[in-house]
Order: C-alpha cells, then structure tokens, then sequence
C-alpha cells in the first residue's frame, strides 16, 4: 500500500472516529486533525531526509567509481596492408570465385601502380 493511500486511510479513519464520538466532543476533533497533520508532516519531513541521504550516497559513489576507472585510451590506428597482402586478398577472392577475372586484373594493375 502507498504511503499516500496510508495517510489518506488513516486521516478518513481519524474523521469517521470523530463524526462516531459526536459534534459534543468538538475540541477533540481539531485535535484529531493536528494530531494527523503532524503526522503527515512528520512523515514528509523523513521521506525527504532519507531521499537526501540517499542522493548524497550515490554522488558519494559515483564520484569514487570514476576516480577508480581506469581512463581508456584510443585504439590504434590500424595499420597499412602491405602490397603483398593485398595482392594475396584479391587472389584469395579471385580463387573464390567472388570476383571476374577482368575485375581481378583491374584491382591487380591498380595496386601495382599505387606503389
């Protein structure tokens, strides 16, 4: 049950308590009625100590978690392929049958000038 249902509940329960004993007991109604608010307020008051608590824990935390990562650095550039890999990949893909054999001596001319 919600907290709000509770509080609700119990002030509902408070009035018909009162409504039961009689208008003759009048002082005691405004009574009952400080007597919840109180407890309302109370209860407000401790929510919002314990949730300031808690926010304080997890920046707390928080701050001790990043200064215990370890930064990471960039990965390396990969490097260059060497003519001789290249031209074993496009043999490779040749043989596989992925590429014509026009296209094979294309790209194979094309990496032979580029060095």
């Amino acid at each position: 049950m919600s907290f709000t249902k509770k509080v609700f509940g119990g002030a509902t329960c408070a009035l018909l308590l009162t409504a039961t004993l009689g208008t003759s007991i009048s002082a005691q109604a405004s009574d009952t009625g400080a007597f919840v608010g109180g407890l309302l307020a109370g209860k407000v008051m401790n929510n919002m100590h314990q949730r300031t608590e808690a926010e304080q824990q997890q920046a707390y935390y928080a701050q001790q978690n990043a200064q215990q990562q370890p930064v990471q650095q960039a990965a390396p550039a990969p490097a260059q392929k060497t003519t001789q890999q290249k031209l074993d990949e496009l043999d490779k893909l040749a043989a596989g049958g992925y590429i014509t054999p026009d296209e094979y001596k294309a790209k194979k001319q094309q990496i032979i000038d580029s060095m």
